[in-house]
């Protein structure tokens, strides 16, 4: 973690979130543009692996690089969770990122940052972990699976707010 916990959590945590809220009409907004939509599942993921990795990131790259080393691995993780979800034709995007999620956190057990931790510390770090493998792919996710039906809707009017106008 760079900064510590107490802002590690939070910066990585309330963008999720937001993402959380509004991720259909992020969906929505990022669909219509222009680009072939496995594209912009790439060119989505790419910046959210980043932020998600410069946060986690490692002591020995920690601070040194703009672009960590393990990015490339994981955009060809993303890369065959595209192919796997167009592959079997999931519809819930909610549900891959759950197992994705859950991919994530047993990779980083037996392969990945938390090998060796001890159990509580490991325990403690799971939730944390899962939520940042779904940070990186549930709106890439939303966009593959949701963007090629929002290409083909009408951009719906937006509506003043309560008490205005």
């Amino acid at each position: 973690m760079v900064f510590g916990i107490f802002i590690d959590v939070p910066l990585l945590t309330i963008p999720f979130l937001l993402m959380v809220r509004f991720r259909k009409r992020l969906t929505i907004t990022i669909s219509r543009l222009r680009l072939p939509i496995i594209a912009l599942y790439v060119l989505l993921a790419v910046p959210l692996l980043i932020f998600e990795e410069q946060i986690d990131c490692m002591p020995s790259w920690c601070g040194t690089v703009v672009i960590p080393p393990t990015i490339p691995f994981l955009l060809l993780e993303m890369i065959v969770l595209a192919g796997l979800v167009l592959r079997v034709h999931a519809k819930n995007p909610l549900k891959v990122t759950l197992v994705f999620s859950i991919y994530g956190l047993l990779f980083e057990l037996f392969l990945g940052g938390l090998v060796g931790a001890p159990v509580v510390i490991a325990a403690l770090l799971a939730p944390y972990v899962a939520m940042g493998y779904a940070f990186v792919s549930m709106l890439p996710l939303s966009v593959l699976m949701e963007g090629k039906d929002q290409r083909t809707k009408p951009i719906p009017p937006i509506q003043p707010a309560s008490g205005i106008g």
